[in-house]
């Protein structure tokens, strides 16, 4: 690490110093960069000064001058909290260099314990000094932190998995029901045929009827393409990073306290963010943490410390409910909005078309696929007669009818569909 001195006759001269903040390189340091040892010294001095919730390490780097894979993902890591590239290089005078400069000079700040007064103050003593400049972090900010971190950590590893096998059942179940709607209009089948109780299922959720058949292809086809959407982005967004290898940005971002813009929601996202690459909202300064670890870029998914305080089946649907969101194709004109929460009036009299554009829909359809019908209801906080009539899911993937009355016409019976 090294600080630029006085300039002499023989132009600007450095020479080696360790202040926190205040880096300058030589060469790059990380994947593929020269690697020098006082600039790696000072990139893992730097990397271990900054806060895990703001992109620090966690665990401390060697200070040993050798840029390996601990020190090569600890720059990942720093770079997805900071920067929108992700390359596992720092380099001098570059944005990385520049936002970590700035974070550590945060994190210090944020080290800073509150002062106390001891009795009153002495006659003619110095006045006490003003508080820190922000940002300064109380001890319930640091609480916020830490439980920021810790919601991330239970995502990544217990609902984001959940919600990917939820999107692979329905997946699954969207692929047979656009089989049996691209045969419509079709011969009799049998009231139990697999691919069209799969189609039944759809069609109580977005409002499809067999008798249509026109309707039916295309709403079948386009609940099939939105939902392997959803998989694909989880499986492209969501991963350990490799060393050598700078991976796609992660889609969810946990925040420690909650933008005013969006009070009282447990998360939020942007229309179609998954096509905006990178682009941000807001420009920030590292050291300005308008409530929240990092920038705010338009291809992230945010949740808030509210998502803390619901129960964990309407925490996955809120997951796959922003999901939804943001796999929607702005270009295409198939963005999935709000047209509705299902736990509203309004979205009983959603027509098919307004559901097909509601996020609220794909996300139900999503968990009574995955979870079963009782399951999805309560994460859509409605009673399940709300999702619709039709079949309804007790295992994942297994969709029955419901019995009907004797001596009653079979509302099931060829053709059908939703109502």
């Amino acid at each position: 690490m090294q600080l630029r001195v006085l300039r002499g006759r023989l132009g600007p001269s450095r020479m080696p110093c360790r202040l926190p903040g205040a880096v300058i390189l030589d060469g790059s340091v990380g994947y593929n960069g020269t690697n020098r040892t006082d600039d790696v010294v000072a990139i893992q001095s730097s990397l271990n000064s900054v806060l895990a919730a703001m992109g620090g390490p966690g665990e401390a780097l060697a200070e040993d001058g050798i840029a390996g894979p601990k020190t090569q993902n600890a720059i990942l890591r720093f770079q997805e909290h900071w920067v929108p590239w992700r390359d596992s290089k720092i380099e001098p005078d570059k944005g990385t260099l520049h936002a970590l400069n700035r974070a550590v000079g945060s994190s210090l700040a944020a080290a800073v314990p509150v002062m106390a007064t001891a009795g009153p103050t002495p006659v003619g003593a110095p006045k006490p000094p003003k508080p820190p400049a922000a940002p300064y972090f109380t001890f319930e900010d640091k609480q916020a932190i830490m439980q920021a971190g810790i919601r991330l950590g239970m995502v990544r590893t217990v609902w984001l998995p959940a919600a990917y096998r939820a999107a692979l059942s329905a997946v699954r179940i969207a692929t047979r029901a656009n089989a049996h709607a691209q045969r419509l209009p079709a011969p009799k089948v049998a009231r139990e045929d697999e691919d069209r109780l799969a189609f039944l299922l759809i069609a109580k959720h977005f409002k499809l009827h067999e008798k249509d058949a026109a309707a039916a292809r295309a709403g079948a086809q386009r609940v099939e393409t939105m939902i392997r959407r959803m998989c694909i982005t989880l499986v492209n967004r969501v991963g350990k990073p490799i060393p050598g290898i700078a991976p796609a940005p992660e889609i969810f971002v946990s925040l420690w306290r909650t933008p005013a813009k969006v009070a009282g929601h447990p998360g939020y996202t942007y229309l179609g963010g998954a096509w905006q690459r990178h682009k941000m909202n807001d420009k920030i300064q590292g050291a300005d943490l308008s409530g929240k670890v990092s920038p705010d870029y338009l291809d992230r998914i945010y949740l808030t410390p509210v998502f803390d305080q619901s129960h964990d089946d309407f925490r996955s649907h809120i997951l796959v409910h922003e999901l939804a969101h943001f796999i929607g194709d702005m270009a295409g004109g198939w963005t999935l909005d709000d047209l509705g929460y299902a736990n509203e009036p309004a979205y009983l009299t959603n027509s098919s078309k307004q559901r097909l554009h509601n996020a609220d829909a794909y996300a139900c359809l999503v968990r009574e696929a995955g979870f079963g019908t009782t399951r999805a209801a309560l994460g859509a906080q409605v009673k399940a007669s709300v999702l619709g009539k039709g079949p309804v899911v007790h295992l994942p993937e297994q969709p029955v009818l419901p019995a009907f009355a004797s001596g009653t016409p079979d509302p099931y019976a060829y053709p059908s569909g939703g109502v």
